[in-house]
């Protein structure tokens, strides 16, 4: 009996400590980020993943790009570098009014 007590509450204290973990982070990574590569850092490996972001600015296209990491990072952390997929503008009466970055942002996760 009181071996199935301890294994009981060992299991209890498992499932406490994996809630507690996965629930304890305050910034989530986004579903919609894809799983790219593992990278080696000395002796360890990380995992780097991809978000897809568009970033805007009435600026410049510079702007936009940044305008999109400045975003992200508000919900990503360990952000570590950024590709600009396509640039695209609104134009109206023949003035460029709004520049558009498509990136993906790539950034490490903490395991």
């Amino acid at each position: 009996m009181k071996k199935i007590i301890i294994i009981s509450a060992t299991v209890l204290i498992a499932i406490a400590a994996l809630f507690l973990f996965k629930h304890s982070t305050i910034k989530r990574i986004p579903e919609n980020a894809k799983l790219v590569y593992i990278m080696k850092e000395g002796n360890k490996m990380a995992v780097v993943k991809i978000l897809n972001v568009v970033g805007d600015s009435t600026k410049s296209w510079d702007d936009a790009v940044q305008s999109a990491i400045e975003e992200a990072s508000k919900t990503v952390d360990n952000i570590s570098g950024v590709e600009v997929m396509n640039q695209t503008a609104n134009v109206r009466d023949g003035k460029i009014v709004e520049y558009k970055a498509n990136v993906q942002i790539a950034f490490k996760v903490d395991r």
